[in-house]
């Protein structure tokens, strides 16, 4: 008697939800988490604030373009701070002398190599405006900051200007009015007993401060709204000019 012994069943090889074709909690944990940290650094360079470009001489210049009288009564020029002659004379107190540094008596600010500047008639009033560049904007910061503390400690304070034009009076910090956003400003001017004011506006943008000194031998109040648009019309420049950069 022959026994015939039952075929052994093929082997199938299955593909599914085995253990060996899925993924665990920790690597989709993992796929997640490297999914959003690259997200999150696309969005961050994406958005993040880029620091804005430092202006060079030529850009400065090119403010300048746009502040120059077009009737041809005024033109700017390029100040070079190495070559710059000083004004002989000194003020008193001498705590209160870097505020008529840069203009009365005609001494660059030490970091600042170079700058521009233009100069124009109002009238019996003399106008000069003039911007000094600096190496960064930590330096211009600096020296901005050293003029605001200055003029907190001189303010209402009697001084005397020994230089041209010679001058003594009282030294009063003028109020200014400024729109949101607007780059940080100072105000000053020295009244002398006969009216004649000496007035100096200062204002930092970027790596740069620029000056704007009045000689207005007139009596009566000083009003800073002409010299204020002056500097808003220079702020527009500058942001005109930046942008171009960015």
């Amino acid at each position: 008697m022959t026994t015939v012994s039952p075929q052994s069943e093929p082997e199938v090889l299955t593909v599914g939800r085995g253990e060996a074709g899925r993924l665990s909690r920790r690597s989709i944990f993992l796929l997640v988490a490297v999914c959003l940290a690259m997200l999150v650094a696309l969005l961050l360079w994406r958005f993040w604030p880029v620091p804005a470009p430092l202006f060079t001489l030529s850009d400065v210049q090119g403010v300048y373009s746009g502040m120059v009288r077009h009737d041809g009564t005024s033109e700017a020029s390029v100040i070079d701070a190495h070559r710059t002659s000083e004004q002989d004379g000194y003020i008193l107190p001498a705590a209160c002398e870097p505020l008529f540094e840069a203009t009365v008596l005609n001494r660059p600010p030490r970091e600042a190599p170079d700058g521009v500047g233009t100069f124009w008639e109002l009238d019996r009033s003399a106008v000069s405006l003039f911007t000094y560049r600096f190496p960064d904007v930590a330096s211009a910061d600096r020296e901005y900051q050293r003029l605001a503390d200055v003029l907190d400690n001189c303010r209402d304070v009697p001084v005397a200007v020994h230089a041209r034009p010679a001058s003594r009076g009282m030294l009063t910090v003028t109020p200014l009015i400024l729109d949101a956003g607007a780059p940080p400003q100072i105000s000053y001017v020295l009244t002398t007993n006969d009216g004649t004011k000496l007035a100096i506006h200062v204002l930092e943008f970027a790596n740069t401060i620029s000056w704007q000194f009045r000689y207005e031998p007139v009596p009566g109040a000083y009003s800073p709204l002409t010299a204020q648009r002056v500097m808003d019309s220079l702020t527009d420049q500058l942001r005109a000019v930046q942008d171009l950069h960015r």
